[in-house]
């Protein structure tokens, strides 16, 4: 008895792979998800940096309001900036219960005020946060 080996038989065209059209369709689909999750996550950051700075206008008002109340001159009449970073820096009171602490808000950059500027106000004598961000609002509470 003879044996005859099997014939192994070639896969047919049609049956081989994908079609340039069906992976074209796939990168395609790709793509679009891709784009809708860029737009979901950049919009998530772009809210947690508007939170950022809402914060950031927080403690420093919050620190104006107790550096003030301590007696420490850190106001600079017209200049927010200015003001803002005489906070940044460290100031002290000159006399009475608090004379020498030191009243500062370290780590915070130059961008970080510029930021929380638009929830800022400066008066002659205070620092006042402002909710909304859009300086002279009215629903401001006073930072000093």
């Amino acid at each position: 008895m003879k044996l005859v080996p099997p014939k192994f038989k070639k896969a047919s065209q049609s049956a081989s792979g994908f079609s340039l059209i069906e992976l074209m369709m796939a990168v395609a689909i790709i793509g679009i998800f891709a784009s809708m999750a860029q737009m979901l996550f950049g919009g998530i950051s772009d809210s947690a940096l508007f939170q950022k700075s809402r914060r950031n206008a927080q403690e420093i008002a919050g620190l104006a309001s107790t550096a003030g109340a301590a007696g420490a001159d850190f106001i600079v009449l017209g200049d927010e900036r200015a003001t803002i970073v005489n906070l940044r820096n460290g100031v002290s009171p000159t006399s009475g219960a608090f004379s020498g602490r030191v009243f500062i808000i370290p780590g915070l950059t130059d961008s970080d005020i510029t930021g929380a500027m638009q929830f800022l106000t400066l008066t002659d004598s205070d620092l006042l946060y402002n909710q909304s961000g859009n300086s002279g609002g009215a629903d401001q509470l006073s930072g000093g």
